[in-house]
């Protein structure tokens, strides 16, 4: 008999699922799309019946596109965007929309914890900071604004979580996941601290055990059966988060390896196995061996959607001109920036257009372009956001080095931005790291089907994701750019230090907070 593998990521735009051979091949893959809510500023919110209805479909229709028995499917692996907040009551039916990671509506919250249990107590307990993006959080704002539904909570789930529930009818967690609930986390030992839990005012028993990302924790029910398209009994692991996931997909599975997807946000992953944690960074068991392996995570807020802004607000005649001549627009606008001189003659921008997370974890900054001049034109100001982005994941990636985390060149390019083979050279110049670039990067649904199939011993370890990932084209860092990135860098860094008061008193005048 045949051994095939199903994958599905539910990402924070849509949802994917892949079907897989043991072999790496991908025999059917389909996505769906569904809404971001936002009823208040500050507010971002989804369906978890969207997620878990995305996760049938696109299940049901891979298996029929893959042309293969659902029997011979031997397991099934979920991750998702993290963190949310999804609460269940007893009949495993959601209370609420769920709050995801970009929701800030738990300022209050955030600011009592820092407060009475100080950051780092919670950072040597979980790993992580303390923010708004923790579902811990979230939990905490349902309990003080909604208290009537928190009673009735049986317990709080994750995106991930959510359709692991409806596919097997238990409402557990991952310790990826969980390490994003975070706050009373114990992230070494994997268990909800009871004191710390006490302390901020939340009911352990509402919170889900945690499992390690691989192992199996239920099958597919008969009633998910019928709604999926795969056989009733099909082993289901406890699942993981897209980033774990998409590095697993990537062959990022050794201590020191690292990778940098250049998304609409930039996520820059390393591996390691001693529990160093840094300070204002993201800390998530890894998906492999997640009882002993870590992942410290970077997370811009801004990395390839400065592009599309520049392309949106200034380039309308480069879209034509694109257009007219059957050419990537984007390609384009990199060819343009490429011309512009090293360092956009002086131009140095704080990419902060939605915010930041790591490392200063300021939702209130903003974007600010220091230096211009009437001689700067819109190619300068085009490159100088391109830097602006690059020189943010410096400032993670030179804290993350200087906490001792192990980095084992190189730094592996996927997504987005990393298409530009310009911008390429530019991550290896501003950081002063060789880069690879992984062309035909597979995704998180891919990295989800290899844990299944290592969870139900399809594979014997998470080597095939090295073998399968296929590295390109390669870059060090020329060095006179390097010299001149290397002098504008402290500029930049200063800067933020001296606007973000500037940021507070904007907040207050506009209102936006």
């Amino acid at each position: 008999m045949a051994n095939y593998l199903v994958g599905c990521d539910v990402g924070t735009s849509g949802t994917k699922a892949v079907v897989i051979d043991e072999e790496g091949n991908i025999l059917g893959s389909h996505s769906i799309g569904y809404k971001l809510l936002t009823a208040r500023p500050g507010w971002a919110e989804q369906d978890p019946e969207d997620y878990w209805n995305a996760v049938a479909d696109t299940i049901q229709v891979s298996i029929k596109q893959a042309g293969i028995d659902p029997k011979e499917i031997r397991g099934v692996g979920i991750s998702a965007l993290a963190p949310a907040c999804i609460l269940v009551d007893k009949d495993l039916r959601p209370l609420q929309m769920g709050h995801i990671w970009m929701d800030r509506r738990g300022t209050k919250e955030t600011a009592w914890v820092k407060e009475h249990i100080g950051e780092e107590r919670v950072r040597k307990l979980s790993g992580n900071p303390i923010d708004p993006y923790y579902a811990a959080i979230k939990m905490m704002w349902e309990k003080n604004n909604r208290p009537e539904l928190y009673k009735k909570t049986y317990k709080l789930q994750t995106a991930a979580d959510y359709p692991v529930m409806k596919l097997t009818g238990k409402a557990v967690t991952d310790y990826s996941n969980a390490s994003l609930i975070g706050i009373g986390y114990d992230i070494i030992n994997k268990r909800w601290d009871e004191k710390t839990m006490d302390e901020i005012g939340l009911d352990i028993e509402k919170l889900p055990d945690s499992y390690a990302c691989d192992e199996i924790i239920g099958e597919v029910t008969k009633e998910a059966a019928k709604r999926t398209g795969l056989a009733a009994g099909t082993p289901v692991i406890a699942g993981t988060t897209d980033a774990t996931a998409a590095w697993v997909a990537g062959g990022a599975i050794e201590d020191g390896d690292m990778s940098l997807a250049m998304g609409t946000a930039g996520c820059m992953g390393f591996v390691h196995n001693e529990p160093r944690f840094t300070p204002n960074m993201i800390t998530i068991p890894h998906t492999v061996k997640s009882k002993t392996t870590y992942t410290t995570c970077v997370a811009i807020c801004a990395c390839s959607s400065v592009m599309r802004y520049f392309k949106d607000t200034f380039g309308a005649e480069e879209v034509k001109e694109a257009e007219e001549k059957g050419l990537d627009v984007y390609q384009m606008l990199s060819d343009k920036a490429e011309k512009t001189p090293v360092g956009a003659d002086g131009l140095i921008t704080l990419p902060y257009f939605m915010g930041e997370r790591t490392p200063i974890w300021d939702p209130l900054a903003r974007a600010n372009v220091f230096g211009m001049s009437l001689s700067h034109t819109k190619e300068h100001l085009l490159r100088s956001f391109m830097e602006g982005a690059v020189m943010a994941l410096r400032h993670n990636y030179e804290l993350v080095k200087a906490s001792g985390c192990k980095m084992t060149p190189p730094l592996v390019l996927c997504e987005g931005g990393a298409k530009s083979p310009f911008w390429r050279q530019m991550v290896s110049d501003v950081i002063g790291v060789p880069t690879s670039y992984m062309k035909e990067a597979k995704g998180a649904p891919f990295g989800d089907a290899i844990s299944a199939g290592v969870g139900t011993g399809v594979f014997k370890d998470y080597q095939v994701a090295k073998d399968w990932a296929k590295v390109g084209a390669s870059h060090t860092p020329n060095m006179e750019n390097k010299a001149v990135y290397d002098k504008m860098y402290p500029l930049y860094l200063k800067l933020y230090e001296q606007l973000k008061g500037c940021y507070m008193d904007l907040a207050d005048i506009t209102g936006y907070k």
